[in-house]
């Protein structure tokens, strides 16, 4: 997604690729549906399947371009210390420095801290991510919200925490009777493990707008993803390094932790 040569030949692979991959997906299905009206129901079958299977491996290497790209973004860096046990906890006021301190313009959330009537709330929110395209067919947005909140409690050194994810969808595209626009809202409060969650797609140049991090961004191809194990994991290494620990330790507990 970067300019240069290799940005080039990546747009000439993926406009070529997409083409033959439709003109020839197209001729399979209407054989394989031909077939199957001409009683040659496995000659059919074969073709569909094989139309069915170049259109995954060219949705898969959208995927995985746009995968390589978000792979590069930057990672917070847990700061270096001498590890403390839970019978020696950092003061909370530390453990909050030491969160704070992770903060960076290139990471794709941040991390803020307020005062609550218990201890300390912090809140650990993922920037805008958000894309839009505008194709021959179809235009569309989808966008993705996430924020954890993590209680603190100063008294016995414990913390509890809870996620907040959100993802918006719209889609507006022309078919046999007109333009036909749907969109949903999806809000959901809890713990997640290991999730993620990712859009990728392509166009003509310039169809596609990427808001993210490092601001808007217009290209032939955008990809918008929240991986909440990337705030995740740095956050809770510090609480933990620090000597902090869940209010109920166990295994299952560090599993949502990821």
């Amino acid at each position: 997604m970067s300019g240069g040569p290799g940005h080039s030949r990546d747009q000439r692979f993926a406009v070529i690729s997409r083409r033959v991959v439709f003109v020839v997906g197209s001729a399979l299905l209407v054989g394989g549906v031909l077939a199957i009206l001409d009683d040659q129901v496995v000659l059919g079958i074969a073709l569909l399947v094989v139309a069915s299977l170049a259109v995954v491996w060219r949705g898969l290497v959208t995927v995985r371009r746009g995968r390589r790209a978000l792979a590069d973004r930057e990672r917070a860096e847990v700061p270096a210390g001498a590890v403390r046990s839970a019978d020696d906890p950092a003061p909370v006021e530390d453990v909050v420095a030491a969160l704070m301190g992770m903060n960076g313009d290139g990471l794709p959330y941040a991390i803020d801290a307020s005062p609550t009537s218990d201890g300390v709330r912090v809140d650990v929110k993922w920037k805008h991510e958000e894309m839009r395209w505008q194709t021959l067919f179809v235009r569309g947005s989808q966008a993705y919200s996430w924020r954890m909140e993590v209680d603190l409690d100063p008294s016995k050194a414990r913390y509890a925490f809870v996620e907040h994810s959100g993802t918006a969808a719209v889609r507006a595209a022309a078919g046999p009777l007109g333009a036909v626009a749907y969109g949903t809202w999806t809000w959901k409060r809890g713990k997640t493990s290991g999730g993620t969650s990712a859009t990728f797609v392509e166009g003509a140049d310039g169809q596609v707008t990427v808001t993210g991090p490092a601001g808007p961004r217009t290209s032939w191809e955008g990809a918008v993803m929240i991986k909440p194990a990337d705030a995740k994991v740095p956050v809770f290494t510090v609480l933990r390094d620090n000597g902090w620990r869940p209010r109920r330790d166990w295994f299952g507990a560090r599993l949502f932790e990821k």
